[in-house]
C-alpha cells in the first residue's frame, strides 16, 4: 500500500513542508542517509523522498555521494549560513548603540537590515515622546524606495543598483527618491518626511560590513515638526550610532 504522504499533497505549501522535514531530518548523528533511511525518517514514500530530494540537489541544498547514491546537506546551505550569521552578529552589535541612540534622542530608533530590494526591521526600541512613530513593526519589510533607511541605503550602492531598484517606479516618484539619494550622498544621512507613515519625520544612516558594503541602516523616527526642528542634532547622533556598528563589524 502507498504511503500516506500527509495533507496538502502536490500542493505548493506540501511541497515545502516535505522538502523542510527532508533537510531537517540530518544531524550531527546521521550526516548521510540513504533513500530508504531518509524516507522512514520523515515519515513520506520512497518515491515522493526522491523526487523532492533530486529537486532540493538540484538546488545545491542536497547532494547525492556519487559511490553510495547516499544524501547530505549541500553546500549553498554554508551561504545561507553565513547570512544568518551575519544577520545576528550586526543585531548584536546593534543593540547597545540602538539603546544609547534612544536615550539620547527620546524617539523611537530601528535596526534595518537590507535584504535585496527591501529593509527588513530587525530591531525596534520605542521612544518616550507621547507622539511616537508607530510604523514598521518588527519583522515588517519596506522597500528601498520608501522611507529614510532605503535612502541612505541606496546612496551607499552603485549607479548600476540604484537604477536597477528604481525601475518600475513612475517618473514623479523616481525623481522624489532620487533626491532624497542625492541628499543622503551630499550629508551624510537620509531625511524623510512622512513617507512611511503621515505626519512622521525619519533620519537614518546606513551601515556599511567590513568591505564597505551597506548592509543596512540605523534610523530614528517622531513626530515630524520635532524631528525637524533638531534635525543637525538628531542626525549627528544617528551617524554616531551607525558609526559605531560599522566599526565594529571592520568599516574603517
Amino acid at each position: 500500500m502507498e504511503r500516506n504522504d500527509g495533507p496538502d499533497k502536490g500542493s505548493d505549501l506540501g511541497a515545502v513542508t516535505r522538502a523542510g522535514a527532508i533537510l531537517f531530518a540530518f544531524s550531527r548523528e546521521r550526516p548521510e542517509m540513504g533513500l530508504t533511511l531518509l524516507a522512514k525518517t520523515v515519515g513520506l514514500s520512497k518515491a515522493t523522498v526522491h523526487r523532492v530530494a533530486q529537486t532540493l540537489v538540484s538546488l545545491g541544498l542536497l547532494e547525492q555521494n556519487e559511490q553510495t547514491r547516499a544524501y547530505r546537506l549541500g553546500v549553498r546551505l554554508l551561504h545561507l549560513s553565513h547570512v544568518v550569521e551575519s544577520s545576528l552578529d550586526i543585531r548584536r552589535e546593534a543593540r547597545s548603540a540602538l539603546r544609547a541612540l534612544r536615550e539620547d534622542t527620546g524617539e523611537t530608533v530601528y535596526l534595518m537590515l537590507r535584504r535585496e530590494s527591501e529593509a527588513v526591521c530587525a530591531e525596534r526600541i520605542e521612544g518616550w515622546h507621547p507622539m511616537r512613530d508607530l510604523s514598521t513593526p518588527p519583522g515588517s519589510m519596506v522597500p528601498l524606495t520608501v522611507g529614510a533607511s532605503g535612502s541612505a541605503i541606496l546612496a551607499a550602492l552603485d549607479a548600476e543598483e540604484v537604477s536597477e531598484a528604481l525601475s518600475g517606479l513612475d517618473p514623479s516618484k523616481e525623481e522624489a527618491v532620487r533626491r532624497r539619494i542625492r541628499f543622503a550622498a551630499d550629508n551624510g544621512y537620509a531625511f524623510a518626511r512622512g513617507d512611511v507613515s503621515q505626519g512622521v519625520g525619519a533620519i537614518a544612516v546606513a551601515l556599511r560590513d567590513d568591505r564597505g558594503m551597506p548592509v543596512g541602516a540605523i534610523s530614528l523616527g517622531g513626530l515630524l515638526q520635532r524631528v525637524e526642528a533638531s534635525e543637525a542634532s538628531l542626525a549627528a547622533s544617528v551617524a554616531s550610532a551607525a558609526g559605531a556598528v560599522s566599526a565594529a563589524m571592520g568599516w574603517d
